[in-house]
């Protein structure tokens, strides 16, 4: 969607520019828009919506790390730390995920955590204009040392100062994003023992409790499992097989106990 905005922001500024009267263009086409805009600095708005495009993308950001951390908290059976005050949303994922911070900054790698603050400072900065400058300061300064590395492996012109962002900024952090989200994706993702001990949990959600485990075929249980699993989270038990077949194996067992006890009661009565 920001690539399809820069796209109209761009044929706006060149018809601008070729109407020789930048007063009179945005005032004739606010008009026809019934939108109040009398003034055009056409030097300063492809910082500013490259700017917009970046606090747009550190908000879903931040909305997918508390995501990740609230499913990986239900499925492993856990219970994490808030976050305190002013901490950002990326170190409290890296900390309080297994490994901890210090070991799992070096498994999304450091080059790429630097990117994200640095943006992340952008969006600051932007959000909170009092903050000190001192921030973003460090956070370019990181950026800056890792930039050969930036050019070779993504081609972008980026990272730019705050003053001088342009598309190839918010390109460069939404890709620093899906890296970052995939490495820690593979640090959240559960263990085979995690995910059978929540299975049996998610047997009494309205999904699976009406599977009857002690008559129910392991073919047609394993569909069912893999099914649940892949609409609700994405992940694939069919990868691996112990998962399912440890699951199935399990509910079987209680519910043959289910089963051996309502049939005594009946025989004792």
């Amino acid at each position: 969607m920001a690539e399809v905005i820069e796209v109209a922001c761009r044929d706006f500024l060149e018809a601008a520019q070729a109407s020789g009267d930048l007063g009179s263009y945005i005032r004739t086409r606010s008009a026809h828009h019934k939108i109040v805009a009398y003034e055009l600095d056409i030097e300063n708005l492809p910082t500013r919506a490259a700017t917009l495009y970046i606090v747009g993308a550190y908000q879903q950001l931040e909305s997918f790390l508390i995501d990740l951390i609230e499913e990986s908290d239900e499925v492993c059976g856990r219970k994490s730390r808030e976050r305190t005050d002013k901490e950002a949303a990326l170190d409290w994922a890296l900390d309080v995920l297994p490994g901890g911070k210090a070991a799992n900054l070096r498994k999304v790698w450091v080059e790429l955590y630097a990117i994200l603050e640095y943006y992340r400072a952008v969006r600051n900065r932007f959000m909170h204009t009092r903050k000190k400058a001192s921030g973003i300061d460090k956070a370019l300064k990181e950026v800056d040392y890792w930039s050969p590395v930036y050019a070779v492996d993504f081609g972008l012109k980026a990272p730019n100062e705050p003053d001088a962002l342009i598309l190839d900024d918010f390109l460069l952090f939404t890709r620093a994003i899906k890296y970052v989200a995939t490495h820690l994706c593979r640090v959240a993702c559960p263990t085979p023992d995690e995910v059978v001990a929540h299975a049996g949990r998610e047997m009494k959600t309205k999904a699976l409790r009406n599977l009857d485990w002690h008559m129910t075929d392991d073919q047609k249980a394993r569909r069912k499992l893999a099914q649940h699993y892949q609409v609700k989270y994405r992940y694939d038990l069919t990868a691996v097989p112990r998962i399912l077949d440890d699951v199935i194996r399990l509910n079987k067992i209680g519910a043959g106990r289910i089963g051996r006890t309502f049939k005594d009661k009946v025989r004792h009565r």
